[in-house]
This record gives C-alpha cells, sequence and structure tokens, in this order.
C-alpha cells in the first residue's frame, strides 16, 4: 500500500523539468519556436490574470505574481503549456512581458493557414535592439532568401570603448507550414536558424554559432512598415 501511494503521488506530480526556474522569460521563449501558438484571454468582466514570475518555487507560489496583468480579448503567443500554467509573451506599445499564466484563461486559436510569400518576405525587427531580419523572394519559383544582422553591446574595455559583438547569417531555403529553417552548413558549428511565423510574428531561435560572444537573434519579430 505505501508503494502504491508513492507512485500514484509521482505519477501526479509535475515533473521538474516543465516547471524548471527561469524557463520562461524573454530570453528563453525563442527556444520554443516550432510550438507557438496564438491565443487570447478569456477572463469575466473586470478581472485581471496576472502574469507570473519563473523563479524557484514559481509560478505556483503568491509571492511569483507580477504587478502586469491581461484582461479579457487581450491577444498573445502561447510557448509550452505545462501542469496547468502557460508560458506566454504578450506585445504591450513599448515592450514585452513574458511569464506564466493559467491555462484556464487562456483560449488557442485554431491552426492557421500555412503562410504565403507575402507574409514572411519583409524587414522584420524585435521591439527593442539592433538585430534585424530580411526575407526576400527573389523570384516565384525561387526559395526565400534570408539575411539576418545581430549586435551585441556590453560595458566598457579598459580603453573606455564600448565592447560590441556582432553576428550575421544569410541563406535560402523552402517553408515547411510556418517554420522556416536556415543553415550555412550542416556542421556541428555552423550558423542554423529557425523561424516561425505565427499570426504576423516571426519566432526566431539560433544555435548560438551565428556570431560572436554573446550575440543571439532569439527573440519575437515584427514586420517594420
Amino acid at each position: 500500500m505505501r508503494f502504491a501511494t508513492l507512485l500514484w503521488c509521482v505519477l501526479l506530480a509535475p515533473s521538474v523539468q516543465a516547471l524548471e526556474a527561469y524557463s520562461c522569460r524573454n530570453g528563453f521563449f525563442p527556444a520554443f519556436a516550432g510550438q507557438v501558438r496564438h491565443a487570447e484571454i478569456t477572463a469575466d468582466a473586470g478581472e485581471r490574470v496576472h502574469f507570473r514570475d519563473d523563479a524557484a518555487g514559481c509560478p505556483d507560489n503568491a509571492s511569483c505574481v507580477q504587478k502586469a496583468y491581461l484582461i479579457d480579448g487581450d491577444r498573445l503567443l502561447l510557448g509550452k503549456q505545462t501542469a496547468g500554467w502557460a508560458c506566454v509573451w504578450y506585445f504591450a506599445e513599448k515592450r514585452e512581458f513574458v511569464g506564466w499564466l493559467p491555462v484556464r484563461n487562456l483560449t488557442v486559436d485554431p491552426p492557421a493557414p500555412k503562410p504565403t510569400a507575402d507574409d514572411w518576405t519583409g524587414r522584420w525587427e524585435p521591439i527593442a535592439g539592433g538585430n534585424t531580419i530580411v526575407i526576400a523572394k527573389p523570384s516565384p519559383d525561387a526559395p526565400l532568401a534570408v539575411e539576418g544582422q545581430a549586435i551585441w553591446q556590453g560595458g566598457l574595455n579598459g580603453f573606455g570603448e564600448r565592447v560590441v559583438h556582432l553576428g550575421a547569417f544569410s541563406g535560402r531555403a523552402w517553408p515547411a507550414g510556418d517554420l522556416l529553417q536556415v543553415a550555412e552548413g550542416d556542421g556541428d558549428y555552423d550558423c542554423s536558424v529557425t523561424l516561425q511565423y505565427v499570426t504576423g510574428n516571426l519566432v526566431v531561435t539560433d544555435n548560438s554559432h551565428c556570431g560572436g560572444m554573446n550575440v543571439r537573434f532569439d527573440d519575437v519579430y515584427r514586420k517594420t512598415p
């Protein structure tokens, strides 16, 4: 009986990996590229659905509740769901908010139609920072041409100069549904970038081999006018 009770508790408990601390924040969210969906907040009139932090013990503890909140009808990006919680990305006017929200307050959109070449093509930028991704369609029968530029700015060096590291990638590829994979080679240390188109957003992650130290393309991009 004791063994059976212990087994039942293990089966009911959320996995440690699923609720790993510090796994739902701005820098980590793009790693969900390939599984991101568009969703909408469902809440009662006047109800505020607060974001929850991803620190140790979160999102369940009351101390995890943040000031930022959403209301019924707000639209967002959903990265993963586990143990009744969802990791989401929300674009405000000047910044993004990333954190855990209760699954019960989310309605996931049905699968969207396959994005067209026009959906992909254009100049894409995150809400902050200096990264850019440009996607073009050279001809109707050609794959998409993709070029990216990234920058990381650190502190001052011993000469009082700003430390700046740069990154870049380019390549051509055919989309597979809402995914686009661009690789500059097939080696372990060759730059590889994954892009997912999600209802006007581009969720991008790379393999950390596309530039200097700390340079990453990981972000959520929007097409510029």
